[in-house]
């Protein structure tokens, strides 16, 4: 063991580097045009002193938002899932077909009834006549059904939200 550490002591001497480093070369300044007399309204630099940083005021916040309220929702983030939601909805529920296997709409713009839980979790979402009862409603409902966002400490909301249905594009004949 003690052979081991004999051994391994020089190496990582010569690892680390035993040698002191070498001092930069100094370059020759060349002289002003002017003369050698260094010129007095120059600022002069000193490279050992640093100007010290302005201290923050005491209590001071920088380029950061307001405390959000904890007795509201935290419409910024609920907006972001929202609108993941409806692009859900656009993307996928205007094609939901019915029993027959065909896409029977209504398609357009309408206004979903969201319930946001002060938990953090949607309670459903309540869809409008003519809507509510078809397919097409079924898949709105369910893609506000899970959504996920900041809790608060106030009262369960509803938020009104606007959600477009897409009508699917007709597929062309087969030949």
């Amino acid at each position: 063991m003690r052979l081991a550490w004999m051994l391994a002591l020089p190496l990582v001497v010569a690892a680390c580097g035993s040698s002191p480093k070498k001092p930069a070369a100094d370059f020759p300044i060349p002289p002003d045009e002017g003369g050698s007399k260094p010129d007095e309204s120059a600022p002069k630099w000193d490279s050992s002193t640093t100007k010290p940083e302005p201290a923050a005021k005491p209590g001071a916040v920088v380029n950061e938002k307001g405390a959000r309220r904890m007795d509201q929702y935290d419409k910024d983030s609920t907006e972001v899932v929202l609108k993941r939601a409806a692009r859900q909805v656009k993307d996928n529920c205007g094609g939901t077909t019915g029993e027959d296997g065909k896409a029977t709409g209504p398609w357009g713009k309408v206004t979903v009834q969201v319930k946001l839980g002060r938990n953090g979790h949607s309670k459903g979402a309540e869809v409008p006549a003519p809507y509510g009862d078809k397919p097409v409603g079924k898949c709105v409902a369910n893609a506000f059904a899970n959504l996920t966002f900041p809790p608060w400490s106030g009262e369960d909301t509803t938020v009104p939200w606007e959600v477009e249905l897409v009508e699917p594009k007709a597929e062309a004949p087969k030949k």
